[in-house]
Protein backbone atom coordinates (compact mmCIF):
# COMPACT_ATOMS: atom_id res chain seq x y z
CA UNK A 1 0.00 0.00 0.00
CA UNK A 2 1.41 3.39 -0.98
CA UNK A 3 1.44 6.36 1.36
CA UNK A 4 -1.18 8.08 -0.80
CA UNK A 5 -3.50 5.08 -0.45
CA UNK A 6 -2.87 4.98 3.30
CA UNK A 7 -3.66 8.73 3.60
CA UNK A 8 -6.86 8.19 1.63
CA UNK A 9 -7.90 5.29 3.90
CA UNK A 10 -7.18 7.38 7.02
CA UNK A 11 -9.27 10.23 5.60
CA UNK A 12 -12.18 7.84 4.93
CA UNK A 13 -11.87 6.50 8.49
CA UNK A 14 -11.97 10.07 9.93
CA UNK A 15 -15.05 10.92 7.86
CA UNK A 16 -16.81 7.79 9.13
CA UNK A 17 -15.73 8.53 12.72
CA UNK A 18 -17.12 12.07 12.46
CA UNK A 19 -20.44 10.74 11.10
CA UNK A 20 -20.65 8.26 13.98
CA UNK A 21 -19.90 11.05 16.45
CA UNK A 22 -22.69 13.18 14.96
CA UNK A 23 -25.12 10.24 15.18
CA UNK A 24 -24.19 9.76 18.84
CA UNK A 25 -24.71 13.50 19.51
CA UNK A 26 -28.12 13.42 17.87
CA UNK A 27 -28.99 10.30 19.91
CA UNK A 28 -28.35 12.25 23.11
CA UNK A 29 -24.72 11.50 24.00
CA UNK A 30 -22.79 14.33 25.64
CA UNK A 31 -19.67 15.87 24.13
CA UNK A 32 -17.71 14.47 27.08
CA UNK A 33 -18.95 10.93 26.41
CA UNK A 34 -18.13 11.22 22.70
CA UNK A 35 -14.69 12.71 23.37
CA UNK A 36 -13.84 9.94 25.84
CA UNK A 37 -15.02 7.23 23.45
CA UNK A 38 -12.78 8.47 20.62
CA UNK A 39 -9.88 9.70 22.78
CA UNK A 40 -10.29 13.33 21.68
CA UNK A 41 -10.27 16.59 23.62
CA UNK A 42 -13.58 18.29 24.38
CA UNK A 43 -12.72 21.31 22.25
CA UNK A 44 -11.69 19.19 19.25
CA UNK A 45 -14.79 17.01 19.57
CA UNK A 46 -17.01 20.09 19.63
CA UNK A 47 -15.22 21.51 16.61
CA UNK A 48 -15.66 18.29 14.63
CA UNK A 49 -19.35 18.08 15.55
CA UNK A 50 -19.90 21.70 14.48
CA UNK A 51 -18.18 20.96 11.16
CA UNK A 52 -20.60 18.07 10.68
CA UNK A 53 -23.56 20.40 11.23
CA UNK A 54 -24.36 19.83 14.91
CA UNK A 55 -25.87 22.81 16.70
CA UNK A 56 -24.03 22.94 20.02
CA UNK A 57 -24.39 25.34 22.93
CA UNK A 58 -22.31 28.49 22.55
CA UNK A 59 -18.73 28.31 23.73
CA UNK A 60 -18.54 29.87 27.17
CA UNK A 61 -15.75 30.83 29.51
CA UNK A 62 -16.56 29.45 32.93
CA UNK A 63 -19.68 30.29 34.90
CA UNK A 64 -20.83 33.88 35.02
CA UNK A 65 -22.23 35.07 38.33
CA UNK A 66 -23.11 38.38 39.79
CA UNK A 67 -20.53 39.39 42.37
CA UNK A 68 -21.07 42.24 44.82
CA UNK A 69 -18.34 44.46 43.36
CA UNK A 70 -18.63 47.41 45.80
CA UNK A 71 -18.50 45.02 48.76
CA UNK A 72 -15.45 43.20 47.35
CA UNK A 73 -13.65 46.51 46.79
CA UNK A 74 -14.50 47.63 50.37
CA UNK A 75 -13.26 44.34 51.81
CA UNK A 76 -9.97 44.56 49.94
CA UNK A 77 -9.42 48.21 50.81
CA UNK A 78 -10.14 47.33 54.47
CA UNK A 79 -7.21 44.91 54.44
CA UNK A 80 -8.69 41.54 53.44
CA UNK A 81 -6.51 39.41 51.19
CA UNK A 82 -7.54 38.52 47.67
CA UNK A 83 -7.60 34.84 48.64
CA UNK A 84 -9.83 35.40 51.68
CA UNK A 85 -12.24 37.45 49.54
CA UNK A 86 -12.23 34.75 46.85
CA UNK A 87 -13.01 32.08 49.46
CA UNK A 88 -15.80 34.15 51.02
CA UNK A 89 -17.45 34.84 47.65
CA UNK A 90 -16.82 31.35 46.24
CA UNK A 91 -14.77 32.73 43.36
CA UNK A 92 -11.23 32.13 42.16
CA UNK A 93 -8.26 34.26 43.16
CA UNK A 94 -7.85 35.32 39.52
CA UNK A 95 -11.49 36.42 39.22
CA UNK A 96 -11.24 38.64 42.29
CA UNK A 97 -7.88 40.08 41.22
CA UNK A 98 -9.18 40.90 37.70
CA UNK A 99 -12.29 42.49 39.23
CA UNK A 100 -10.15 44.70 41.49
CA UNK A 101 -7.89 45.71 38.61
CA UNK A 102 -10.91 46.52 36.43
CA UNK A 103 -12.20 48.73 39.26
CA UNK A 104 -8.81 50.54 39.33
CA UNK A 105 -8.02 49.33 42.86
CA UNK A 106 -4.31 49.51 43.74
CA UNK A 107 -3.15 45.95 44.42
CA UNK A 108 -0.93 45.56 47.48
CA UNK A 109 2.43 43.80 47.07
CA UNK A 110 2.58 40.09 47.89
CA UNK A 111 3.44 39.37 51.51
CA UNK A 112 1.45 42.22 53.06
CA UNK A 113 3.18 44.32 55.72
CA UNK A 114 6.20 41.98 55.78
CA UNK A 115 6.94 42.79 52.15
CA UNK A 116 6.80 46.52 52.92
CA UNK A 117 9.26 46.08 55.80
CA UNK A 118 11.65 44.02 53.67
CA UNK A 119 11.87 46.37 50.69
CA UNK A 120 15.33 47.10 49.35
CA UNK A 121 16.95 50.08 51.04
CA UNK A 122 17.25 53.24 49.00
CA UNK A 123 20.68 54.27 47.64
CA UNK A 124 20.94 56.88 50.42
CA UNK A 125 20.36 54.18 53.05
CA UNK A 126 22.98 51.94 51.46
CA UNK A 127 25.62 54.70 51.37
CA UNK A 128 25.12 55.41 55.07
CA UNK A 129 25.77 51.72 55.88
CA UNK A 130 29.06 51.62 53.96
CA UNK A 131 30.74 54.12 56.28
Amino acid sequence: MTSGERDHDEQIARIERNRQMLAMWRAGASITEIANMYGLSLSWTGRLLRQEGAVLPEIRQGVRRALDVPRIVREYESGATIQSIADAHQASYGTIRRLLLREKVRIRPHGGQNAVNRRKPSPADRSSRIR
